[in-house]
């Protein structure tokens, strides 16, 4: 099997972690990070994915993420070096996320390495691995997703929108309405109705569907699949 591994996660989590620290640190951290995750997923070959500096969502939403302001780890730039040039890591194709190269990837021999909940809109195998807080822990959590889960929580989250990349959903939709609004939902079409008359707005619809869609194969553009259920 082989890990499709969510590389911007490894080297922000790491050069933050060293923040106080000489970049030798960081680098071991990634490093013992990289091995830690092939030993928990028994995987014996990886690709590590890091975002490029094109990105075709902030061209359909130029407020995609800008909400982003705090200042990032004074070992960031050098570990994603470090991680291209010693860790095998590569850039996402020109104008995607690493999310769309991992979901472009992803197949019935690969399990996604990540710990960002979005990316199980994909279907297929998942592995988050354990973080932990003063007073809590996430342990190590396998995920098997079906294609039709994927797709609930993707319209899920065109409800009640991202407010860590700065989309905005349906007013006053949080996560339990709408999950609510879907529980009856049993297929894809069913589901994509009921956003969309949610919204009442298709072009809103569209662009927020677009930004949240993670790619599952090349040219995967969501407005298409919005033209496809109607």
């Amino acid at each position: 099997m082989i890990a499709l591994i969510d590389h911007d996660l490894v080297v922000f989590r790491c050069a933050a972690s060293a923040e106080q620290d000489d970049f030798g640190i960081a680098k071991y951290r990634a490093d013992a990070l990289l091995d830690e995750l092939l030993t928990k997923t028994g995987c014996t070959e990886y690709r590590a994915f890091l975002s490029g500096k094109s990105n075709f969502r902030k061209t359909i939403y130029p407020e995609y993420k800008a909400n982003r302001t705090a200042p990032k780890p004074i070992h960031l730039e050098a570990l994603r070096d470090y991680a291209l040039e010693e860790m095998g890591a590569e850039l996402a194709p020109e104008g995607i996320e690493a999310d769309d190269a991992m979901g472009i990837n992803q197949t019935d021999d690969t399990v996604i390495v990540s710990l960002d909940k979005d990316m199980l809109m994909i279907p297929g195998k998942h592995f988050s691995w354990e973080i932990k807080g003063k007073g809590w822990v996430k342990p190590d959590k396998w995920t098997d997703q079906t294609e039709l889960g994927g797709l609930r929580l993707f319209f899920e989250q065109c409800l009640k929108g991202d407010t860590a990349d700065n989309i905005k959903g349906i007013e006053k939709v949080g996560d339990k309405t709408a999950k609510k609004m879907l529980a009856d939902c049993t297929t894809e079409q069913e589901m994509f109705n009921t956003v969309r008359a949610a919204y009442g707005n298709d072009e809103e619809f569209i662009m927020n569907a677009s930004c949240l869609w993670i790619q599952q194969h090349e040219d995967d553009v969501w407005r298409d699949r919005f033209n496809a259920y109607i």
